[in-house]
């Protein structure tokens, strides 16, 4: 038996031989790959890609022999470049110098290979030779503007510093290519780390020419990235203060002082200087709009509502009037917002800046966000929910982009939930869903409305609902979504019948509903004995947050820290770390210990939905340090 098969494997093998036309075996011989017949040559690497290859490997020696052939073949640009620098790494400095010498008999008139010959020059220690060749290059220097930059670039990239600033000093001297060079005199500056002078080179580009504004603030932007110790932005500052002070009339100075500002995030010098341009101008209340706008994106909410207001008291007078108002109100709620200490008549006073602000503009399209900040205060800060209704309802009823009206909608909704009214806020809930599908707003409105079912007891649908959300395109959408799932999940493995989840969605509603009383009783009902370790993380948390809301920052700190410590695997883990962080940075102003949980963050939850913003605060905190 074995032998039919060795017999049947041998005829495999020999027929495969057979039908395969394109192997050839033959004894003592390498195989070779045939096509049609004819054997496939294997492309041999050429000489000038081996010696490339070389070059950029560092292995010089080899590159210099095989440029070396290829340029004494070919007197190639490419070639000879190469050839150069290979020899320059070798320190064969003769070799150098004979080759360059080569090159200047072959193009006598490019001014690179003489100032070739200079830098072999100065590498050999021979400085009277280096600079008696740059020395002749500067004494005729071409009347072209290109060929004068084109020198002075070469004398840069081969560390002659000094003399492409003399090419550029006899070019403006004597007007050669009819061009100023300040741009490039800058750049030469840099070279040589004179900051301040060139700094003065791009003041002066702006000083003969105004309209290069856009210009010099890029060159000066690309400086500040690298600006590692502040040192180019202090000196900076003091070039464009000096130049501001002395000359307050100039718009230019004005414009560039503004920008810097906003580059290093002095909202409070950048407004002081847009108000100038405005009152100097007239005008120029786009200037100011920007700095406020600005500033509220940077979580400055003083400085914004300064310029907002600024704009305000100019009244119909400019474009940005409508815009204004809703920055300033929005900027003097944010204020509220970080206060630990806004009591009622705060909010009281936030409240009449509102009602003051639809009186004067009315309820439509553009004062849409008014409307709906100003029904959140009522309903949820001064319990005046019926007068919020009544705003947003005639709001509501105005033609408004899809997007607003969907913001006004999901407000009513809250508010209608914050009453009770749960059935109500989620047939609004499902109107926005239908109405915007996948837009953000939509999966925002689907999650409200499948956190109801779960205020309500119907588990099993909002985690249906909520499984839809887990691939929404809003990432916290999609987290919020992922863990009240989750939750649900793990409560109900551990008690079927929900009893447990029951108090805990019990408890959620009046932290929703602002009833911090009556959410501990039904947290303290659940006991730690008869929950999972799911339990034991979301009841800690839910406390801490309860006590949050109420300003007990001491004990919902202590809380959030037993979290993060006890239960670093826990999916809220990140979110206790975050909050206290947050806490010890807005109310105990311990700045030391909010970098170091922002820190902890990044660095144990890098996957965080926080990790970014803890990056950023983190970075903000440690400025301030310097």
């Amino acid at each position: 038996m074995t032998s039919i098969r060795l017999y049947i494997t041998l005829i495999f093998i020999l027929t495969g031989l057979l039908l395969s036309p394109a192997i050839v075996v033959a004894q003592n011989k390498p195989v070779s790959i045939q096509s049609n017949g004819n054997p496939l040559k294997l492309k041999t690497p050429s000489k000038e890609s081996l010696a490339r290859s070389y070059y950029y490997r560092g292995n010089y020696e080899k590159a210099a022999q095989l440029y070396g052939e290829l340029y004494n073949k070919e007197k190639r640009y490419s070639y000879y470049t190469y050839y150069f620098n290979s020899l320059i790494y070798l320190k064969k400095y003769k070799e150098a110098e004979k080759l360059s010498k080569k090159q200047i008999r072959i193009s006598s008139q490019n001014v690179r290979y003489s100032i070739d010959l200079a830098y072999v020059y100065s590498l050999e220690g021979v400085d009277k030779k280096s600079d008696r060749i740059i020395n002749k290059l500067i004494d005729n220097l071409p009347n072209n503007r290109n060929l004068i930059i084109n020198t002075a670039n070469i004398l840069l990239s081969k560390g002659f510093s000094d003399a492409a600033l003399k090419v550029y000093e006899k070019a403006r001297k004597y007007n050669l290519g009819n061009y100023r060079y300040n741009m490039e005199i800058a750049t030469a500056y840099r070279y040589t780390g004179n900051y301040g002078k060139m700094f003065d080179a791009l003041i002066a580009q702006l000083d003969e020419n105004p309209n290069d504004l856009k210009r010099v603030e890029n060159n000066i932007q690309n400086l500040l990235v690298m600006d590692v110790d502040n040192n180019l932005s202090k000196t900076f500052k003091e070039k464009i203060l000096t130049k501001a002070q002395a000359d307050p009339e100039n718009m230019q100075y004005a414009e560039l002082l503004m920008w810097y500002s906003l580059q290093t995030k002095d909202f409070s010098l950048a407004l002081r200087q847009a108000k100038s341009i405005d009152r100097r101008y007239r005008g120029q209340e786009e200037a100011v709009y920007k700095v406020a706008e600005i500033a509220f994106s940077n979580d400055n909410y003083k400085i914004a509502s300064e310029g907002f207001e600024y704009l305000i008291k100019k009244k119909e007078d400019n474009p940005y009037y409508i815009e204004s108002y809703d920055g300033y109100f929005s900027s003097k709620i944010k204020l509220a917002e970080n206060n630990p200490d806004s009591k009622t008549d705060q909010w009281a006073e936030l409240d009449k800046i509102g009602s003051r602000a639809i009186e004067k503009l009315g309820v439509n399209r553009n004062t849409a966000n008014i409307v709906k900040n100003l029904a959140d205060i009522k309903a949820f800060k001064l319990n005046q929910s019926a007068q919020a209704i009544n705003l947003l309802n005639k709001a509501i009823d105005i033609p408004m982009k899809p997007e607003s009206k969907a913001v006004l909608k999901m407000e009513l909704a809250d508010i209608l939930a914050f009453t009770g009214k749960f059935w109500d806020a989620s047939l609004l809930y499902s109107q926005v869903e239908h109405d915007l599908g996948n837009n953000p707003l939509g999966y925002e409105a689907k999650f409200r409305n499948a956190r109801i079912f779960y205020y309500k007891g119907e588990f099993e649908w909002a985690k249906t609902r909520l499984d839809i959300l887990k691939g929404a395109t809003s990432k916290f959408i999609a987290n919020d979504a992922l863990e009240l799932s989750l939750f649900i999940k793990d409560m109900l493995e551990e008690d079927t019948l929900g009893f447990t989840l029951r108090l805990f969605a019990a408890a959620d509603q009046y932290i929703f509903q602002h009833k911090p009383d009556s959410a501990l009783i039904f947290l303290s009902k659940i006991e730690d004995n008869t929950i999972n370790t799911t339990g034991s993380e979301f009841k800690l948390y839910k406390e801490a947050s309860v006590y949050e809301q109420e300003k007990k920052f001491q004990i919902a700190d202590s809380l959030y820290t037993a979290l993060y410590t006890q239960f670093p695997e826990s999916i809220k883990a990140d979110n206790a770390l975050f909050y206290s962080a947050e806490i010890s940075r807005k109310y105990f102003s311990d700045i030391k210990k909010a970098s170091s949980l922002y820190l902890k963050l990044m660095k144990d939850y890098p996957e965080s939905i926080f990790s970014t913003q803890s990056r950023t605060l983190y970075r903000k905190l440690n400025e301030k340090k310097q």
